[in-house]
């Protein structure tokens, strides 16, 4: 399209030399001072527009690979250019260095887990130990209480009952003295007498006061409440020293199980490696190898990158348009891709919301076209020429591509009116190698200048060289 355009370009200007000297010529056998311009007028007529662009094909579906495990590869069936089919084993490892290795994990782990329920068992036994201490110091601390008042109680009671005893003896023994000592005197005393009576009385009343006295009981529960009270002081004070609590054995009870959950995980992962590696890698479709980047013999670490796959059966060319062509161009489209000499159907699948630059610094967008029919004759990373077809628009309003200029206002034509150029903006939209679609800001009254040169300006004025020439010519 860019050759066919210049040798348009390259025909325009030579014309536009003639015509300027015919002008000069003109004017100067008539007399006229205008600038000889040459003119073209806005027709009606169907216009298609068609971008062809080149690009490089490649797939449209690409997976690298990497490692699942750690280990040696044992064979490496992957090799850069070639083709593989979906399900073909393209790497396995060397199986007999895990199998040993995760037996030692297993084995390294049981030893672990038993360290694990030891470990356990011993925080398990000291909450237990702590957690009976603190019941049997409430326990015993209860039966202090209970035995403190029972011995208070009880010695309150041996109290009474032995200073009525007390008072009992102590009387008697007054009272026998009187009657000694009135048995002595040859003529009795009555007051001795008198008091020797009323003593009897108080004795009386104090033998029944003893009456309601069991005096061995009394005794025998206050030394069974002392002694119960000291036993139980002592066992409140035995549990007291052992109910101390570890504030570290919540700690190490979750670390524990912790690490028994890491442990058993990594058993897990162990035989999940194993597992992976005995599977191997195979082709998730089918495609083209590519960047391979190991060996056979080679140890990889978890995650190396292996190799990519790039999918034959999915193919597309990416092109990188400008702007200018951007703007027609949508998803849906419809496209002829030539490679290798040849031709496939096409469909435009993606535009690109990322511009890039080209070799000249101008801003593109890579836009993808689907090859619809591909076939074995298609080599990812060669060039395939593009044409998309961006459509047709009926009865539309068309002027050749010389006739709109453009500058940092955007686009415009030069119309003559009255002999003096006028600028009109104006708003283009589908356009051919020739043409070019005028939405609005001229009409087919106007008088266009289908070849602006630098030296025509608006409010000039000019004379039209070829006025009646239209878009169609």
């Amino acid at each position: 399209m860019k050759s066919k355009k210049k040798i348009i370009m390259i025909a325009v200007a030579i014309v536009v030399v003639l015509v300027v000297v015919i002008g000069i010529i003109a004017g100067a056998s008539n007399g006229s001072v205008g600038y000889p311009v040459t003119v073209a007028k806005v027709v009606r007529e169907d216009i298609s527009s068609e971008i062809e662009v080149s690009g490089l094909v490649a797939s449209e579906e690409t997976k690298t690979y990497f490692a699942p495990v750690t280990g040696m590869v044992s064979s490496m069936n992957a090799v850069a250019g070639e083709e593989v089919k979906k399900g073909d084993v393209l790497l396995t490892y060397d199986l007999e260095d895990m199998q040993r290795a995760s037996e030692e994990n297993a084995l390294r782990a049981q030893a672990e887990k038993y360290g694990i329920d030891a470990t356990v068992a011993n925080i398990q036994k000291e909450q237990s130990d702590y957690s009976k201490a603190v019941k049997g110091y409430d326990d015993a601390m209860a039966f202090v209480v209970h035995w403190s008042a029972c011995l208070e109680s009880a010695t309150r009671d041996y109290n009474e009952a032995m200073y009525i005893a007390n008072s009992y003896d102590a009387l008697k023994a007054q009272v026998d003295g009187y009657k000694i000592e009135q048995a002595e005197n040859e003529v009795p005393n009555e007051v001795l007498a008198q008091m020797i009576a009323e003593g009897e009385t108080q004795l009386a009343e104090l033998e029944q006061k003893k009456a309601q006295y069991d005096y061995a009981t009394l005794e025998s529960t206050v030394q069974t409440c002392s002694k119960e009270l000291n036993e139980y002081k002592a066992l409140a004070e035995q549990y007291k020293a052992q109910k101390i609590e570890n504030p570290a054995l919540a700690s190490q009870s979750k670390q524990q199980s912790v690490l028994k959950e890491i442990n058993e995980m990594e058993k897990e992962d162990a035989d999940k490696d194993l597992t992976k590696a005995a599977e191997g890698i195979c082709a998730d479709f089918s495609g083209i190898i590519s960047d391979v980047s190991v060996v056979e013999g080679q140890t990889l670490a978890e995650g190396t990158q292996l190799f990519t796959l790039q999918s034959v059966d999915k193919m597309k060319v990416t092109v990188a348009v400008t702007k200018y062509d951007l703007q027609q161009i949508e998803v849906g489209q419809k496209a002829q891709i030539t490679i290798n000499g040849s031709t496939y159907d096409g469909t435009v699948t993606k535009l690109s919301k990322i511009a890039g630059t080209n070799s000249n610094g101008a801003a593109t967008v890579d836009v993808d076209v689907h090859i619809d029919n591909p076939d074995d004759q298609i080599f990812i990373g060669i060039e395939g020429k593009v044409k998309i077809q961006c459509g047709t628009v009926k009865d539309a309003c068309v002027l050749p591509f010389s006739c709109v200029n453009y500058d940092t206002k955007g686009a415009f034509c030069y119309v003559v009116e009255d002999g003096v150029v006028a600028r009109k903006d104006v708003v283009t939209g589908m356009s051919s190698d020739e043409k070019i679609e005028i939405v609005s800001g001229v009409t087919d009254e106007d008088v266009v200048i289908s070849e602006v040169t630098s030296d025509i300006v608006e409010g000039m004025e000019v004379v039209v060289l070829e006025d009646g020439n239209n878009a169609t010519e």
